[in-house]
């Protein structure tokens, strides 16, 4: 279960991108982004495109271009923004067909558990939800989860 920096910078400017828009889709430019959040700007700027590609950002060419969501920013999951850039996740190199011991072995089932609940947390998260618990981090309320 290994989330690369990619998927991580990624989804910081995109919790900012929300915060800043609103959910609306107002353009933002990777440079401002990149810059409130102390990221590297071209690095960033292969991610967005790469999202774009994937269908979860627009980009807005002139002088008041930028990014926006290509959806709104509830219905893009964490596990869309990973897959796009990481590809498929997998816990270990030992489970779907990739071990030749896979029929024997009494891990097996619990790495596809773990793969299974790890891509559930992802998918059941959203951007929105995570620049939402920024603003209460940020509000100083305390955070409460089930």
């Amino acid at each position: 279960m290994h989330v690369s920096s990619k998927s991580r910078y990624a989804l910081t400017a995109l919790v900012e991108l929300d915060l800043r828009t609103g959910g609306e889709p107002r353009p933002v430019r990777v440079a401002d982004l990149a810059s409130e959040r102390e990221l590297p700007e071209q690095f960033l700027e292969q991610l967005f495109a790469t999202l774009r590609r994937a269908g979860l950002l627009r980009s807005h060419r002139g002088a008041g271009g930028g990014f926006t969501f290509a959806r709104r920013p509830d219905q893009v999951s964490v596990l869309d923004v990973v897959t796009a850039l990481d590809g498929p996740l997998g816990v270990a190199a030992c489970t779907e067909g990739e071990c030749d011991l896979e029929d024997f072995c009494g891990a097996a089932a619990v790495w596809r558990q773990a793969s299974v609940a790890f891509e559930g947390v992802l998918a059941a998260t959203s951007v929105a939800d995570l620049a939402e618990r920024e603003r209460q981090l940020r509000a100083g309320q305390p955070m409460y989860q089930i």
